[in-house]
């Protein structure tokens, strides 16, 4: 098309000279063939660009079969009760952010429902966009061979925002574990084969992205609310004839671990939101075998910032250091710094002239950022791990919103390199 275009604006600027009829009829026989093999071209291109870009379908639903032998294995990490009629499967990876804020509800569900479920956790790190994920599985795994498996979860959620191996060794002296005894553990990769496995049993029942629960033999992709969670798990226990305890007030639990991420919001379980109001709230599920519609990181899970796999194809925004940082600053106009973290963060330090607009927001407000600036993505800086994944999710998405790709870059030397700089001195 952009073809014929052009022949007929040369054919407007440089005329021919009128021809005789003959000739006038077979100029307009060879337009006609041309018009024809434009169609015949034209047509099935559109149509395969126009599906160009589509999600894949979701995975189909794993056989019984498959449920039976992968779900669970022998020597599965299993809290609750071991022998209860429901089980609850979760397959996570400790550098996705989704998981590490579905793990506070994790918990909650753990022990709301203590001995009436089986909740099992199996390793799905996703090596190919989580740089730190595959070792830090092995180091939970490391902390379960000394009996601390769920202890090494929560504290390696914690401290998510720091998985390099001294990172993984800090969180393993905190847990009070024979420090020698892990070290060498997670230094000689024993537990490779181990994670290889959960991740060949996920990949066999349908799992690509993180978190996947099982509840029974239905399968979830993302973050479930608690409430939603809570109501799944007694549809479960009704189909098997199980009734539903009478909410009762938890214990204290001093041993719970503090909150160290402070991106973690708080949560209210089914039964304490029920027990505020003398009713169970009522919600419409979707995503039985399909995908949760909502909850914290939502837009994480249906868009750019999604912990799975096919993340890893997608197009990455730039990521620049210090020096390619300063060449940016003498362009006109200057770059606009975008700091993705929470806002409690953001008010407690920032680069000049910044604004912020948190990873998990991006989504819904990225239209608030102008298309005709550069745009640089930072984060804290301040860890040695993966310490610009929120920043290559939130630049994910404005890619996939129409942004310039050379408009859009992701400072990996965060609010501590711009520090170290001294640019703010020169600005």
């Amino acid at each position: 098309m952009t073809g014929l275009c052009g022949l007929a604006i040369y054919d407007l600027v440089h005329p021919a000279p009128e021809a005789e009829p003959p000739a006038q009829l077979a100029q307009v026989r060879s337009y006609f063939a041309l018009c024809v093999v434009a169609l015949l071209v034209g047509v099935p291109a559109f149509y395969l660009l126009a599906r160009h870009g589509e999600l894949p379908p979701p995975p189909p639903q794993a056989s019984l079969q498959a449920l039976a032998e992968k779900l669970v294995r022998p020597d599965s990490h299993v809290a609750g009760n071991p022998q209860a009629a429901v089980t609850v499967v979760e397959f996570g990876d400790f550098e996705c952010p989704t998981c590490a804020q579905e793990e506070q509800t994790a918990r909650e569900i753990r022990s709301e429902y203590g001995n009436r479920i089986r909740f099992v956790f199996r390793q799905f790190p996703l090596s190919h966009i989580h740089l730190f994920a595959e070792r830090a599985a092995e180091a939970s795994e490391c902390a379960a061979e000394q009996g601390k498996f769920w202890e090494g979860v929560d504290e390696i959620y914690a401290q998510q925002s720091d998985l390099s191996e001294s990172g993984l060794k800090r969180d393993g002296a905190e847990l009070g574990l024979d420090q020698a005894r892990f070290n060498q553990c997670l230094t000689s990769g024993s537990m490779a084969s181990r994670i290889q496995q959960d991740v060949a049993d996920g990949k066999a029942l349908g799992v690509s992205g993180t978190p996947t629960f099982f509840i029974g033999q239905k399968r979830f992709v993302g973050a479930l609310p608690a409430q939603e969670f809570s109501q799944l798990i007694d549809q479960e226990l009704a189909s098997r004839g199980m009734t539903m305890a009478p909410p009762v007030e938890p214990p204290p639990t001093p041993a719970s671990p503090k909150p160290k991420n402070p991106s973690a919001p708080g949560r209210v379980s089914q039964r304490q939101a029920a027990g505020k109001t003398g009713t169970e709230p009522q919600r419409p599920l979707t995503g039985l075998l399909g995908t949760s519609p909502s909850g914290f990181f939502s837009g994480f899970q249906d868009s750019g910032t999604a912990c799975s796999e096919a993340e890893a194809a997608k197009r990455q925004p730039t990521l620049i250091g210090t020096q390619e940082l300063r060449a940016l600053l003498n362009g006109t106009p200057p770059p606009l710094f975008v700091d993705v973290r929470p806002a409690k963060d953001f008010a407690a330090g920032k680069i000049p002239g910044a604004i912020n607009l948190p990873a998990d927001e991006m989504e819904r407000r990225w239209s608030s950022l102008p298309k005709d600036r550069v745009i640089v993505l930072y984060e804290s800086g301040h860890s040695s791990g993966d310490i610009c994944a929120a920043s290559r999710a939130a630049g994910r998405i404005l890619l996939e919103q129409g942004f310039a790709f050379d408009h859009v870059k992701v400072y990996q030397d965060g609010l501590a390199g711009w520090e170290k700089s001294g640019l703010s001195a020169n600005k």
